[in-house]
Protein backbone atom coordinates (compact mmCIF):
# COMPACT_ATOMS: atom_id res chain seq x y z
CA UNK A 1 0.00 0.00 0.00
CA UNK A 2 1.23 3.69 -0.76
CA UNK A 3 -0.95 4.87 2.56
CA UNK A 4 -0.73 3.49 6.12
CA UNK A 5 -3.10 2.00 8.31
CA UNK A 6 -4.06 2.22 12.08
CA UNK A 7 -2.06 -1.24 12.84
CA UNK A 8 1.03 -0.06 11.27
CA UNK A 9 0.46 3.47 12.76
CA UNK A 10 -0.28 1.25 16.26
CA UNK A 11 2.65 -0.86 15.76
CA UNK A 12 5.15 2.12 14.66
CA UNK A 13 3.85 3.87 18.11
CA UNK A 14 5.43 1.22 20.35
CA UNK A 15 8.37 0.33 18.92
CA UNK A 16 11.26 0.59 21.13
CA UNK A 17 8.95 0.61 24.06
CA UNK A 18 10.31 -0.96 26.82
CA UNK A 19 7.18 -3.20 28.95
CA UNK A 20 9.52 -3.57 31.65
CA UNK A 21 10.32 -0.61 32.94
CA UNK A 22 6.97 1.14 31.97
CA UNK A 23 6.08 3.60 34.81
CA UNK A 24 2.75 6.09 34.81
CA UNK A 25 4.57 8.97 33.35
CA UNK A 26 4.77 6.39 30.29
CA UNK A 27 1.25 5.15 30.40
CA UNK A 28 -0.69 8.38 28.68
CA UNK A 29 1.91 7.55 25.52
CA UNK A 30 0.31 4.43 25.06
CA UNK A 31 -3.27 4.92 25.86
CA UNK A 32 -5.30 2.93 26.03
CA UNK A 33 -3.54 0.59 27.61
CA UNK A 34 -5.15 -2.49 27.30
CA UNK A 35 -5.40 -1.69 23.71
CA UNK A 36 -1.38 -0.83 23.34
CA UNK A 37 -0.97 -4.36 25.46
CA UNK A 38 -2.46 -6.68 22.76
CA UNK A 39 -0.97 -4.56 19.93
CA UNK A 40 2.28 -5.57 21.44
CA UNK A 41 2.15 -9.16 22.35
CA UNK A 42 0.56 -10.53 19.40
CA UNK A 43 3.35 -11.82 17.56
CA UNK A 44 3.49 -11.27 13.59
CA UNK A 45 3.36 -8.05 13.28
CA UNK A 46 0.52 -7.02 10.85
CA UNK A 47 -0.10 -10.14 9.79
CA UNK A 48 -0.53 -11.24 13.20
CA UNK A 49 -2.92 -8.45 14.54
CA UNK A 50 -5.11 -9.18 11.07
CA UNK A 51 -5.14 -12.66 11.92
CA UNK A 52 -6.17 -12.13 15.43
CA UNK A 53 -8.90 -9.55 13.82
CA UNK A 54 -10.34 -11.67 12.18
CA UNK A 55 -10.76 -14.79 14.53
CA UNK A 56 -12.28 -11.88 16.85
CA UNK A 57 -14.63 -10.69 14.00
CA UNK A 58 -16.22 -14.47 13.38
CA UNK A 59 -17.01 -14.64 17.41
CA UNK A 60 -18.64 -11.09 16.67
CA UNK A 61 -20.58 -12.01 13.70
CA UNK A 62 -21.88 -15.14 15.93
CA UNK A 63 -23.04 -12.88 18.82
CA UNK A 64 -24.61 -10.04 16.80
CA UNK A 65 -26.90 -13.15 15.24
CA UNK A 66 -27.56 -14.17 18.34
CA UNK A 67 -28.95 -10.72 19.14
CA UNK A 68 -31.00 -10.64 16.21
CA UNK A 69 -32.35 -14.02 16.92
CA UNK A 70 -33.15 -13.63 20.79
CA UNK A 71 -35.27 -10.68 19.25
CA UNK A 72 -37.25 -12.81 17.00
CA UNK A 73 -36.37 -11.47 13.66
CA UNK A 74 -37.22 -12.74 10.76
CA UNK A 75 -34.23 -14.79 9.07
CA UNK A 76 -34.39 -12.46 6.27
CA UNK A 77 -34.27 -9.35 8.23
CA UNK A 78 -30.77 -11.43 10.04
CA UNK A 79 -29.42 -11.70 6.97
CA UNK A 80 -29.88 -8.81 5.78
CA UNK A 81 -28.76 -6.38 8.42
CA UNK A 82 -25.47 -9.78 8.76
CA UNK A 83 -24.52 -8.32 5.20
CA UNK A 84 -25.29 -4.73 6.42
CA UNK A 85 -22.54 -5.76 8.99
CA UNK A 86 -20.23 -8.14 7.62
CA UNK A 87 -20.32 -8.45 4.07
CA UNK A 88 -18.42 -5.44 2.51
CA UNK A 89 -15.17 -4.14 2.54
CA UNK A 90 -15.32 -1.75 5.18
CA UNK A 91 -15.69 -4.69 7.70
CA UNK A 92 -13.04 -6.60 6.35
CA UNK A 93 -10.37 -3.81 5.99
CA UNK A 94 -11.73 -2.49 9.77
CA UNK A 95 -11.23 -6.25 10.98
CA UNK A 96 -7.67 -6.72 9.29
CA UNK A 97 -6.27 -3.29 9.46
CA UNK A 98 -7.40 -1.54 12.75
CA UNK A 99 -7.57 -4.11 15.73
CA UNK A 100 -8.43 -1.22 18.47
CA UNK A 101 -11.11 0.28 16.61
CA UNK A 102 -12.78 -3.01 15.30
CA UNK A 103 -12.51 -4.02 19.15
CA UNK A 104 -13.74 -1.35 20.04
CA UNK A 105 -16.56 -0.78 17.93
CA UNK A 106 -17.64 -4.71 18.72
CA UNK A 107 -17.03 -4.44 22.84
CA UNK A 108 -19.41 -1.21 22.16
CA UNK A 109 -21.99 -2.81 20.43
CA UNK A 110 -22.42 -6.34 22.94
CA UNK A 111 -22.20 -3.99 25.37
CA UNK A 112 -25.47 -1.67 24.06
CA UNK A 113 -26.98 -5.05 23.43
CA UNK A 114 -26.77 -6.09 27.04
CA UNK A 115 -27.49 -2.62 28.47
CA UNK A 116 -30.70 -2.96 26.41
CA UNK A 117 -31.22 -6.40 27.78
CA UNK A 118 -31.04 -5.03 31.01
CA UNK A 119 -32.89 -1.73 31.62
CA UNK A 120 -35.56 -3.20 29.02
CA UNK A 121 -35.55 -6.84 30.36
CA UNK A 122 -35.06 -6.92 33.96
CA UNK A 123 -31.78 -8.77 33.38
CA UNK A 124 -29.16 -8.32 36.01
CA UNK A 125 -26.52 -10.51 34.49
CA UNK A 126 -26.44 -8.32 31.15
CA UNK A 127 -25.98 -5.18 33.39
CA UNK A 128 -23.14 -6.22 34.58
CA UNK A 129 -21.66 -7.53 31.79
CA UNK A 130 -22.49 -4.45 29.59
CA UNK A 131 -20.95 -2.36 32.62
CA UNK A 132 -17.77 -4.82 32.38
CA UNK A 133 -17.98 -4.27 28.43
CA UNK A 134 -17.94 -0.44 28.47
CA UNK A 135 -15.17 -0.38 30.66
CA UNK A 136 -13.03 -2.85 28.61
CA UNK A 137 -13.94 -0.59 25.31
CA UNK A 138 -12.71 2.64 27.22
CA UNK A 139 -9.37 0.71 27.67
CA UNK A 140 -9.46 -0.96 23.81
CA UNK A 141 -9.87 2.28 22.32
CA UNK A 142 -8.91 5.46 22.87
CA UNK A 143 -12.46 6.67 21.37
CA UNK A 144 -13.77 4.18 23.78
CA UNK A 145 -14.83 7.36 26.31
CA UNK A 146 -16.53 8.84 23.50
CA UNK A 147 -18.57 5.32 23.21
CA UNK A 148 -19.38 5.28 26.99
CA UNK A 149 -20.42 8.82 26.73
CA UNK A 150 -23.22 8.09 24.23
CA UNK A 151 -24.23 5.07 25.94
CA UNK A 152 -24.19 7.35 29.43
CA UNK A 153 -26.46 9.62 27.24
CA UNK A 154 -29.01 6.68 25.51
CA UNK A 155 -30.17 4.74 28.80
CA UNK A 156 -32.20 7.78 29.70
CA UNK A 157 -33.92 7.39 26.36
CA UNK A 158 -34.69 3.35 27.21
CA UNK A 159 -38.10 2.34 28.28
CA UNK A 160 -37.33 0.79 31.70
CA UNK A 161 -38.91 -2.64 33.49
CA UNK A 162 -38.74 -0.74 36.52
CA UNK A 163 -40.56 2.12 35.46
CA UNK A 164 -42.26 3.53 38.43
CA UNK A 165 -39.53 2.19 41.16
CA UNK A 166 -38.21 5.32 42.47
CA UNK A 167 -34.50 5.32 41.85
CA UNK A 168 -34.98 2.76 39.11
CA UNK A 169 -33.59 4.69 36.40
CA UNK A 170 -30.36 6.07 38.28
CA UNK A 171 -29.60 2.86 39.88
CA UNK A 172 -29.52 1.25 36.65
CA UNK A 173 -27.86 3.52 34.93
CA UNK A 174 -25.32 3.32 37.65
CA UNK A 175 -24.64 -0.36 36.95
CA UNK A 176 -24.09 -0.12 33.51
CA UNK A 177 -21.22 3.27 33.78
CA UNK A 178 -19.72 2.56 37.21
CA UNK A 179 -17.09 0.21 35.81
CA UNK A 180 -15.87 2.64 33.41
CA UNK A 181 -15.79 5.84 36.15
CA UNK A 182 -14.26 3.71 38.52
CA UNK A 183 -11.19 2.82 36.66
CA UNK A 184 -10.70 5.90 34.92
CA UNK A 185 -10.88 7.93 38.63
CA UNK A 186 -8.68 5.49 40.12
CA UNK A 187 -5.95 6.38 37.45
CA UNK A 188 -6.60 10.19 37.95
CA UNK A 189 -6.20 9.86 41.23
CA UNK A 190 -2.88 7.68 41.23
CA UNK A 191 -1.91 10.36 38.30
CA UNK A 192 -2.67 13.11 41.16
CA UNK A 193 -0.78 11.13 43.68
CA UNK A 194 2.64 10.36 42.10
CA UNK A 195 3.00 12.73 39.24
CA UNK A 196 1.49 15.35 41.46
CA UNK A 197 -0.41 16.07 38.21
CA UNK A 198 -4.50 16.83 37.80
CA UNK A 199 -4.63 16.74 33.63
CA UNK A 200 -5.80 12.91 32.95
CA UNK A 201 -3.73 10.42 30.66
CA UNK A 202 -6.17 10.86 28.45
CA UNK A 203 -5.17 14.67 27.69
CA UNK A 204 -1.86 12.96 26.43
CA UNK A 205 -4.16 11.30 23.37
CA UNK A 206 -5.81 14.79 22.11
CA UNK A 207 -4.33 15.65 18.88
CA UNK A 208 -6.92 18.62 18.33
CA UNK A 209 -6.56 19.86 14.84
CA UNK A 210 -9.18 22.90 13.88
CA UNK A 211 -8.26 21.99 10.27
CA UNK A 212 -10.24 18.96 10.99
CA UNK A 213 -13.80 20.93 11.15
CA UNK A 214 -13.29 20.91 7.45
CA UNK A 215 -14.89 17.41 7.53
CA UNK A 216 -18.26 19.34 8.06
CA UNK A 217 -18.56 21.23 4.98
CA UNK A 218 -17.39 17.75 3.58
CA UNK A 219 -20.49 15.93 4.87
CA UNK A 220 -22.43 17.96 2.41
CA UNK A 221 -20.45 18.91 -0.37
CA UNK A 222 -18.92 15.24 -1.77
CA UNK A 223 -20.71 11.85 -2.10
CA UNK A 224 -18.43 10.65 0.40
CA UNK A 225 -20.10 13.23 3.27
CA UNK A 226 -23.35 12.57 1.84
CA UNK A 227 -22.44 8.26 2.04
CA UNK A 228 -21.52 9.09 6.07
CA UNK A 229 -24.92 10.68 6.33
CA UNK A 230 -26.71 8.53 5.35
CA UNK A 231 -25.75 6.07 8.10
CA UNK A 232 -26.92 8.60 10.66
CA UNK A 233 -30.22 9.23 8.28
CA UNK A 234 -31.01 5.47 8.65
CA UNK A 235 -30.67 5.32 12.23
CA UNK A 236 -33.44 7.99 12.02
CA UNK A 237 -35.42 5.66 9.67
CA UNK A 238 -35.26 2.56 11.57
CA UNK A 239 -35.94 4.62 15.05
CA UNK A 240 -39.34 5.60 13.24
CA UNK A 241 -40.14 2.48 12.28
CA UNK A 242 -40.10 0.65 15.20
CA UNK A 243 -41.31 4.20 17.21
CA UNK A 244 -39.03 4.59 19.39
CA UNK A 245 -38.08 7.93 18.30
CA UNK A 246 -35.90 8.25 21.10
CA UNK A 247 -33.50 6.35 19.30
CA UNK A 248 -33.48 8.79 16.33
CA UNK A 249 -31.32 11.15 18.98
CA UNK A 250 -29.21 8.42 19.89
CA UNK A 251 -28.25 8.13 16.35
CA UNK A 252 -27.70 11.69 16.33
CA UNK A 253 -26.05 12.07 19.38
CA UNK A 254 -23.40 9.17 18.30
CA UNK A 255 -22.84 10.66 14.99
CA UNK A 256 -21.68 13.38 16.49
CA UNK A 257 -19.44 12.04 18.86
CA UNK A 258 -17.82 10.38 16.35
CA UNK A 259 -16.77 13.71 14.45
CA UNK A 260 -15.81 15.12 17.40
CA UNK A 261 -13.55 12.05 17.99
CA UNK A 262 -12.34 12.81 14.32
CA UNK A 263 -11.17 16.37 15.49
CA UNK A 264 -9.76 15.42 18.33
CA UNK A 265 -7.66 13.13 17.25
CA UNK A 266 -9.38 10.04 18.74
CA UNK A 267 -10.31 8.58 15.44
CA UNK A 268 -7.61 8.30 13.18
CA UNK A 269 -7.97 9.50 9.93
CA UNK A 270 -7.23 6.45 8.05
CA UNK A 271 -9.81 4.55 9.95
CA UNK A 272 -11.92 3.63 7.16
CA UNK A 273 -14.65 2.29 7.90
CA UNK A 274 -14.82 3.10 11.89
CA UNK A 275 -18.18 5.84 11.54
CA UNK A 276 -20.23 3.39 9.10
CA UNK A 277 -19.46 0.16 11.47
CA UNK A 278 -20.59 2.10 14.52
CA UNK A 279 -23.72 3.45 13.50
CA UNK A 280 -24.85 -0.40 12.44
CA UNK A 281 -23.63 -1.94 15.21
CA UNK A 282 -25.46 0.28 17.84
CA UNK A 283 -28.68 0.17 15.28
CA UNK A 284 -28.81 -3.81 15.29
CA UNK A 285 -27.31 -3.65 18.80
CA UNK A 286 -30.78 -1.51 20.24
CA UNK A 287 -33.26 -2.19 17.39
CA UNK A 288 -36.24 -4.37 18.94
CA UNK A 289 -38.64 -6.54 16.76
CA UNK A 290 -40.88 -5.00 14.17
CA UNK A 291 -44.88 -4.81 15.45
CA UNK A 292 -46.01 -5.10 12.01
CA UNK A 293 -44.98 -6.88 8.40
CA UNK A 294 -45.01 -3.83 6.65
CA UNK A 295 -42.34 -2.32 9.00
CA UNK A 296 -40.50 -5.31 9.29
CA UNK A 297 -40.88 -5.10 5.51
CA UNK A 298 -39.37 -1.65 5.11
CA UNK A 299 -36.62 -2.09 8.32
CA UNK A 300 -35.34 -5.19 6.22
CA UNK A 301 -35.27 -2.87 2.44
CA UNK A 302 -32.83 -0.03 4.92
CA UNK A 303 -30.66 -2.94 5.59
CA UNK A 304 -29.99 -3.83 2.52
CA UNK A 305 -29.43 -0.21 1.46
CA UNK A 306 -26.46 -0.07 4.10
CA UNK A 307 -25.24 -2.98 1.81
CA UNK A 308 -25.05 -0.55 -0.82
CA UNK A 309 -24.06 2.36 1.23
CA UNK A 310 -21.17 0.27 2.88
CA UNK A 311 -19.84 -0.54 -0.43
CA UNK A 312 -20.00 2.87 -2.51
CA UNK A 313 -18.36 4.38 0.70
CA UNK A 314 -15.39 1.81 0.56
CA UNK A 315 -14.98 3.05 -3.09
CA UNK A 316 -15.00 6.43 -2.13
CA UNK A 317 -12.26 6.34 0.93
CA UNK A 318 -9.02 6.65 -0.60
CA UNK A 319 -7.13 4.07 2.28
CA UNK A 320 -9.87 1.73 2.05
CA UNK A 321 -9.37 1.71 -2.01
CA UNK A 322 -5.64 1.93 -1.90
CA UNK A 323 -6.30 -1.55 0.42
CA UNK A 324 -8.00 -3.18 -2.38
CA UNK A 325 -5.60 -2.37 -4.87
CA UNK A 326 -3.37 -3.73 -2.93
CA UNK A 327 -5.19 -7.03 -2.57
CA UNK A 328 -5.79 -7.18 -6.31
CA UNK A 329 -2.44 -6.95 -7.13
CA UNK A 330 -1.00 -9.43 -4.99
CA UNK A 331 -3.81 -12.51 -6.24
CA UNK A 332 -3.24 -11.16 -9.48
CA UNK A 333 0.52 -12.23 -8.85
CA UNK A 334 -0.51 -15.46 -7.11
CA UNK A 335 -2.33 -16.70 -10.51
Amino acid sequence: MSTTTPNIDHLAGLAGLSWSSLDLTQLGAVWPPLGALIIAVVPGGETGLAVVGALAAGVFLQKMLEVMHQRRFHPVKMLAFGLALGGNPLFVYTVTQNLQGFLGVALFGLAAADMLRFLAGRDTQAGFRAGMLFMTTSLVQASGLLYVTVAALAAPLISLARRGERGARASSILVVLFPTFSVLASLAFLELVFLHSSTPLLASRLDYDPARWAILPYLVTTLDGFLLLASMVSGWLLAFLVRRPGAALISTTLFAALICGYVLGLVPGNAGGNIYLTMIVMGVAILPAASTTRASVLITTIALLQVVIAWAAAFNRPVVLDWMQALGTLAGGLR
